[in-house]
């Protein structure tokens, strides 16, 4: 297994937000080719072209990017069925670490704000 370093994700937000994007469950829909259907069926899903916040023109580099470190695993479906993406278990991981490290990230600024407030008041009271 491949490891990662935790702060790959953090300094290029792209590669985030379209690691983010690939972790939103997709609904499969029924397909004529049974290889694309079972693999839908598995999780992949076709790839994302568009996703907000992201210029169009870094997909293929940041797609690159996830494949190269291992958070997303890719499949050729069949001649017609094309390319299909899934996160792979290293991917899930991330995901599941930046989600906790945003909220623990806000419960810190808030404790901070109310730090600062208690300050603020003790300054005030002190004047």
């Amino acid at each position: 297994m491949l490891d990662l370093d935790p702060n790959l994700l953090n300094a290029h937000p792209d590669l985030r937000q379209v690691l983010f994007a690939y972790r939103e469950t997709l609904e499969p829909t029924p397909q004529a080719d049974s290889e694309v259907s079972e693999l839908l069926a598995k999780g992949f899903r076709p790839r994302l072209r568009v996703v907000e916040g992201v210029p169009s023109e870094n997909m293929t580099r940041i797609h690159g990017k996830l494949i190269a470190h291992g958070l997303l695993q890719v499949e050729i479906a069949s001649r017609t069925g094309g390319m299909l993406y899934q996160l792979t278990s290293l991917g899930r991981q991330a995901c599941m670490r930046l989600a906790r490290f945003s909220v623990d990230e806000v419960e810190a600024d808030v404790v901070g704000d109310e730090v600062t407030a208690e300050e603020e008041s003790l300054e005030l009271a002190t004047v």
